[in-house]
């Protein structure tokens, strides 16, 4: 089955030349592409996308309540957040609206298909850029990590990052060798201990925490 893309991007030119590569890819249907808010609203309940690329600024409020809208309202429809700024702030702040995927607008045409289709999969993607951005950030101490606290175990830790990758409960249970009735008593220990109960706000923490691969 093809992921249906819609495109939305103040930048006609941006637009345009996004889709005019995603046209090439067999495994790709671009179902709409929108210049402003209105026009991104309207599409996505007509043409129902599995991937909305999104053009933002993190810095600019009136995106980020973009972002949210979407992600509350269409939650099956995740964002690609493609972006100018590849700092730690602006992709915290866009993974917090809701965003699964983080792209800078100087990124390769292949990094924007990995992360199309990584969030088509119902899983985090960020560039190469922000990618280097979090590992910075992380190796001048700005960021606090649980398993450093001593917060979550090593194999609650292991669970969280195989949650925030998208991956189910069975899944998991497979990957690590153990029975899916565990894999649910370290996922409740988890929500316990940070005291968070969504595969979201989870996907978010571990992002923040720099537990996830990237």
């Amino acid at each position: 089955m093809s992921i249906r893309v819609l495109l939305s991007h103040k930048h006609k030119t941006i637009s345009e030349g996004i889709a005019s590569v995603l046209k090439n890819h067999r495994d790709i249907e671009l179902v709409g592409m929108a210049n402003d808010d209105e026009g991104t609203r309207l599409l996505c309940e007509q043409t129902m996308p599995h991937v909305i690329v999104l053009g933002v600024n993190p810095q600019v409020k009136a995106d980020l309540d973009m972002t949210r809208w979407l992600a509350i309202h269409h939650p099956q429809q995740h964002i690609v957040a493609l972006t100018a700024d590849c700092d730690r702030s602006s992709i915290i702040q866009m993974l917090d609206a809701g965003a699964k995927a983080y792209v800078s607008t100087t990124s390769s045409m292949e990094e924007i298909m990995q992360g199309i289709r990584a969030s088509a999969l119902g899983r985090v993607y960020l560039c190469q850029g922000a990618a280097t951005a979090m590992l910075d950030s992380y190796r001048r101490g700005k960021s606090s990590s649980a398993i450093g606290r001593g917060v979550l175990g090593d194999r609650e830790s292991q669970v969280l990052r195989l949650i925030a990758d998208g991956y189910s409960s069975k899944e998991i249970a497979r990957n690590l060798q153990i029975a899916p009735s565990t894999v649910e008593v370290h996922r409740r220990n988890i929500m316990r201990k940070i005291g968070l109960h969504k595969v979201a706000d989870l996907t978010r923490y571990a992002i923040r925490n720099q537990m996830v691969a990237i």
